[in-house]
């Protein structure tokens, strides 16, 4: 970790985000994202457009889709600054329970970069990913854990 003493004002941006999506909060979630995020999320198009990214319709359209909270257990998370910029990355754990009973519980990699703004820090590139297994036709390994 660095030294700055800017790594409260992040961890708290993370941790604001992790209870927005335990809360399926569509505005709060939004609200963590620069209006220039760039998102590189698991799911398709290979990069969300930006009006995709930062909607809050979207986002509560995909909250909709669980039927508690959407859970995210952080591991390993490290986090560097310097001056107006900084990243992160850790494991992160998604896990709950999607409408009909279907039970997700998934562990992937996260690299979050973040600027300052007026506003405070704000995430402008978010990358999620699972390793996946080239022998087995480029399969996602969502049964990988920590």
């Amino acid at each position: 970790m660095s030294k700055s003493g800017e790594e409260p004002a992040i961890r708290a941006l993370i941790d604001a985000q992790i209870d927005a999506f335990r809360r399926k909060d569509a505005a709060a979630a939004v609200a963590t994202l620069a209006e220039d995020v760039v998102a590189f999320e698991m799911i398709p198009p290979l990069v969300l457009p930006r009006e995709a990214a930062r909607s809050e319709q979207a986002m509560a359209g995909w909250f909709a889709g669980w039927e508690g909270p959407v859970n995210i257990e952080m591991r390993d998370l490290t986090i560097q600054v310097d001056g107006d910029v900084g990243f992160a990355h850790s494991l992160n754990r998604l896990f709950g329970t999607r409408l009909g009973g279907g039970i997700t519980d998934i562990w992937m990699r996260s690299t979050l970069g973040f600027r300052r703004t007026a506003d405070g820090w704000r995430i402008v590139h978010g990358h999620s990913s699972v390793p996946f297994e080239p022998a087995d036709g480029f399969r996602a390994r969502l049964d990988l854990q920590p």
